[in-house]
């Protein structure tokens, strides 16, 4: 459940900055909160692909798929609920990234921030 604050960074900075934020937002993550290599990575995959394909679907359901569909056509994807996953795939995959690098940054500059420790 840990991946929530991924995607509460990711709005928060989504108000103020374009659309890499969400790679910010995964970093400060895998920076501030100790955990195992697998954890940071899949925390950050799964916030940001929730975040993105959550926003993805609700585009898609306000315009009936208008948008998805073009995009789709455009990409030679074979329909617009694909381009939705694969949105939040892609996002998932920078925010993951993201929050590994954050974990290795934490790890090589050996900091030690006690209250956020994995248990």
């Amino acid at each position: 459940m840990k991946w929530i604050i991924v995607i509460i960074l990711a709005i928060v900075l989504q108000q103020f900055l374009p659309w890499w934020s969400v790679a910010l937002a995964g970093f400060i993550y895998g920076f501030i909160i100790q955990q195992s290599t697998r954890k940071a990575f899949i925390n950050g995959f799964f916030g940001i692909f929730m975040f993105w394909g959550s926003v993805a679907g609700y585009v898609y359901y306000v315009n009936n798929g208008l948008l998805a569909n073009l995009l789709a056509d455009f990409m030679y994807v074979p329909s617009g609920i694909l381009m939705v996953l694969l949105t939040g795939i892609t996002g998932g995959i920078t925010g993951g990234l993201a929050s590994l690098s954050g974990k290795y940054l934490r790890e090589i500059s050996h900091l030690q921030i006690y209250p956020l420790e994995e248990k």
